[in-house]
């Protein structure tokens, strides 16, 4: 290979730098063409244009990555780190030790990427500044910061409403804060894992907590699972916090309707005595012949999976059949065909009836989108 073809291949992508011939990567017009195409063909220049300013300038500027492969001697150099760490916080990994003591420098790291903290030398990383910068940017620096700031109120107020759960790294003091508590749990529910126990039966905390993550009460004392308040609270951000309700809220029409405008499955966790009125009037038939007419293969399932409707016979969208069945025997394989039926939406209901006759669950269909939910919300609205 001669110049000009390296200089055309580079042309195309510098990272073609690396298939040229080890006598061309000494070429500084060959490398700066491609360092400029792509800053990380660096990597494959000769040693001794990785020393050479301008290479490893043209280099950063148009890549962050860079900078890991520019020679020791370059590492050192300011002009080139701010460069690259302007782009990228975290390449100050690559800098020279002597700049990561650099406030400046290690200032412009941390305001790109909080995380480039982890790179500073440790007297910076007691530096008030520098971690302010870093948790505000990426609260949960707070990680890299000295202890001493650990427990510092600035700057782990200002890391929790970074990044709630940057709570799990402040000194164990403010753990048991309530206002610094607050903010943590404000950003993110999740950071009620990281609370002092003193807190955990905090009203106002664990409120605070469920609007936020619904879920988190499967974890609440029995205290709050018997608290309507909360539970109402829960079930707004998420319907499926109604499995972990006091029974008795399970059984508490207002409670039970909030759990399912917010999510229909919901209703899979109510009491029976708020469902015995959901019966096959409430499916969508016309969704259910849809599904078995685009499905060949459609099966439907009770939920215990001990009864099953299933589209058998007739490869095409109007003409198959319907079988009502029973799971197969685990010692026998053995199963019991209920009925069979026809694919007119009629004979569906009529499906879904013997379907529920033979110990199919009428809930099965909510988990398949079939129930009307709005049929449901007004059921569940009638004093």
């Amino acid at each position: 290979m001669d110049k000009k073809e390296a200089l055309e291949l580079v042309k195309e992508h510098g990272l073609n730098l690396f298939y040229i011939d080890d006598e061309l990567k000494t070429d500084k017009e060959i490398v700066l063409i491609a360092v400029m195409d792509n800053g990380r063909s660096l990597e494959f220049a000769d040693d001794s244009l990785k020393k050479d300013k301008e290479i490893v300038l043209a280099a950063v500027k148009q890549s962050h990555r860079a900078l890991e492969f520019a020679d020791d001697s370059l590492k050192k150099d300011r002009e080139i780190v701010l460069i690259s760490i302007k782009n990228r916080g975290y390449t100050l990994n690559y800098a020279d030790e002597s700049l990561k003591k650099d406030k400046e420098v290690v200032l412009a790291a941390v305001k790109q990427d909080g995380e480039a903290l982890d790179y500073a030398d440790d007297s910076l990383k007691k530096d008030k500044d520098v971690v302010l910068e870093a948790v505000k940017q990426v609260g949960d620096a707070l990680n890299y910061a000295d202890d001493s700031l650990k427990k510092d109120k600035d700057v782990v107020l200002e890391a929790v409403k970074q990044s709630g759960r940057a709570l799990q790294y402040a000194n164990e003091n403010l753990k048991k804060n309530k206002e610094f508590v607050l903010e943590a749990v404000k950003q993110d529910g999740s950071a009620h894992e990281y609370i002092d126990d003193s807190l955990k039966k905090d009203k106002e905390i664990f409120l605070t907590i469920v609007k936020q993550d619904g879920l988190v009460l499967q974890y609440a004392d029995d205290s709050f699972k018997k608290d309507k308040k909360i539970i109402l609270e829960a079930v707004k951000q998420n319907g499926d916090a109604l499995q972990f309700a006091d029974d008795s809220f399970k059984k508490d029409r207002e409670i039970v309707l909030e759990a399912v405008k917010q999510n229909s499955s919901a209703l899979e966790y109510a009491d029976d005595s708020l469902k015995k009125n959901i019966d096959s009037s409430f499916i969508n038939f016309k969704k259910l012949k849809k599904d078995m007419d685009m499905d060949g293969d459609f099966l439907h399932w009770d939920t215990n999976e001990k009864v099953s409707i299933t589209r058998t016979g007739g490869s095409n969208e109007t003409n198959y059949r319907v079988s009502i069945e029973s799971n197969q025997d685990e010692d026998t394989s053995d199963y019991e065909v209920y009925d069979e039926l026809g694919s007119s939406i009629d004979e569906i209901e009529s499906a879904v009836v013997c379907f529920l006759e033979n110990g199919g669950d009428i809930m099965s269909f909510q988990l398949d989108g079939y129930l009307n939910v709005e049929k449901i919300i007004l059921e569940l609205k009638k004093v």
